[in-house]
């Protein structure tokens, strides 16, 4: 893991952290300096060298200077280039927003947005490729992959399978509106589509926040943010090899109602792709997600609309996704009840090919501790499991990193701030919740035990202590009748009850709507 770190001050730094399968903290205490000093360091981009490291790209930001960097870090933690990093591009004016790909060969490509030629307003993409050892291999500060008049934003970058890359991005080129385009890049870095890119979604109004995967036959899988229907939709385009798009001249539609944004993608391992969005019915109201499976022919295969992966009170957002190896994928999201933005939580769902919900309904709560936990990512693990890291305020007063695992079917074999092993104790969630009266709390124990349950407000002050006495082993359910200490209700709001069952605890969340 790769981190924009403040522990120096004003200035961002990054660091870096390798963790075992185990979770075991395999660097040193608190990550290795990738680059530290003057400046602010951003935007950072990770890939795997495929040889148990990574390379990072970033932006350097120096006022008035703005350049591209890279790293590569091996197994061990060390830092394998040029102290400070390889300059990618210090070309004049900025250059910012790198996005990276392997280049099969233990280098990377990197792609990002670049004033060089307009200072002030309208940027052009450019890309560089450096490989294993830190040599930079194309034309000095870049090769162009799209200088046309106005702008070009919302760079992302994927292997071509063939030693060079599919980049695509956003276009205003045509002044009125934005259009999706697309430009592939050979191994010596020559553009093999028409110059200045294929234009994939030539639809009227706006096309945005584009995504784009390898389709695995040296083309790509495209998903954006669409608004030529007046509210914003979800369309996915196919370019094969040569750039020539193959599901119709603007995309096919995903989902058309509602207000869906902010679509995500992964390949599903057959030439297709699993995509989620953010879904509400105005432009103001919570965000549900919702996901649909493509075919290579563009063909939707789950539900008419998609597939409702969270929906739930308050908003669901943040996405993040990563293909499971079998077809389907792991998703990350953050979850949160109220909607506000104190108190995110982090929940992981393992949707199969068919489109079927995998582990718990509404998602596996992998962080629901006081405070927000926010920005989640996530890879598939060895064994069919995932690993999911997040950025935590429980503190209250400094974001940490955080990481755990979650096995095949969707445990967390290893106890994290108290909660215990799934062997020992499980709690599930409370039902129903949110709640206005009384609420059923489900436990299984394996062994007898003396069983209490602390209830804490989001200040994390005790407003009910429940004492269920010697409870015997098997599945049990207890009542909380929503009552303080005080005898009065409690009212409307966060709750979090803890369990404590001969000394093992366990921590939910729960809401009160009166």
């Amino acid at each position: 893991m790769v981190w924009n770190d403040f522990r120096n001050g004003a200035n961002s730094d990054l660091y870096a952290q390798r963790i075992s399968a185990s979770g075991e903290v395999l660097w040193t205490l608190d990550g290795v300096p990738v680059v530290t000093g003057p400046g602010y360091q951003a935007a950072t981009a990770i890939v795997a060298d495929g040889a148990g490291g990574v390379i990072v790209a970033w932006h350097h930001s120096l006022h008035p200077v703005n350049d591209i960097y890279a790293q590569r870090i091996d197994g061990s933690g060390a830092l394998l280039w040029t102290p400070g990093g390889v300059a990618l591009c210090t070309a004049a004016n900025a250059q910012f927003s790198p996005c990276i790909a392997s280049d099969g060969a233990g280098g990377a490509i990197v792609a990002w947005h670049d004033f060089r030629f307009d200072q002030f307003e309208y940027p052009d993409i450019f890309a560089q490729r450096v490989d294993a050892s830190g040599t930079v291999l194309w034309t000095h500060n870049g090769v162009a992959v799209c200088t046309v008049d106005e702008h070009q934003e919302g760079t992302q970058i994927v292997s071509d399978g063939s030693g060079g890359a599919i980049i695509g991005w956003w276009d205003y080129r045509n002044f009125t509106n934005t259009d999706i385009f697309a430009q592939r890049i050979d191994a010596a870095g020559a553009a093999l589509w028409p110059v200045n890119g294929v234009n994939a979604s030539p639809a009227a109004q706006f096309q945005l926040y584009v995504r784009i995967v390898s389709d695995g036959a040296a083309g790509a899988i495209l998903t954006w943010q669409d608004h030529r229907n007046s509210t914003p939709d979800v369309y996915v385009q196919r370019l094969n090899a040569s750039g020539a798009p193959q599901w119709g001249v603007s995309g096919l539609s995903i989902s058309t109602t509602g207000w869906d944004v902010r679509p995500e993608l992964v390949s599903d391992g057959a030439g297709g792709a699993i995509i989620t969005w953010e879904d509400s019915l105005t432009s103001d109201s919570r965000h549900d997600i919702f996901m649909q499976r493509i075919n290579a022919s563009g063909a939707p295969q789950w539900t008419a609309g998609g597939v409702g992966l969270a929906v739930a009170l308050g908003n669901q957002t943040s996405v993040t996704m990563a293909a499971d190896g079998s077809g389907g994928t792991f998703v990350a999201w953050e979850d949160s009840t109220t909607g506000t933005s104190t108190h995110y939580d982090i929940r992981v769902q393992r949707i199969n090919a068919s489109g079927a919900f995998q582990w718990t309904p509404g998602g596996v709560a992998v962080c629901d501790l006081f405070n927000a936990q926010r920005a989640p990512v996530i890879l598939a693990a060895a064994g069919g499991g995932a690993i999911v890291a997040w950025q935590d305020f429980r503190t209250g007063s400094n974001y940490d990193i955080y990481a755990l695992r979650l096995g095949p079917e969707g445990s967390i074999p290893t106890g994290v701030d108290h909660t215990p092993p799934v062997s020992a104790v499980a709690l599930g969630s409370n039902h129903p919740n949110p709640f206005s009266g009384a609420t059923a709390i489900d436990l299984d124990l394996v062994r007898d035990a003396n069983v209490a349950v602390d209830v804490f407000d989001v200040a994390g002050r005790r407003v009910r202590q429940l004492n269920f006495g010697r409870i015997a082993a098997g599945s049990k359910s207890m009542t909380f009748d929503g009552m303080g200490d005080d005898g009065r209700p409690l009212p409307s709001g966060i709750y979090f009850y803890r369990i404590n069952a001969s000394g093992v605890t366990a921590t939910r969340k729960m809401v009160i709507a009166r």
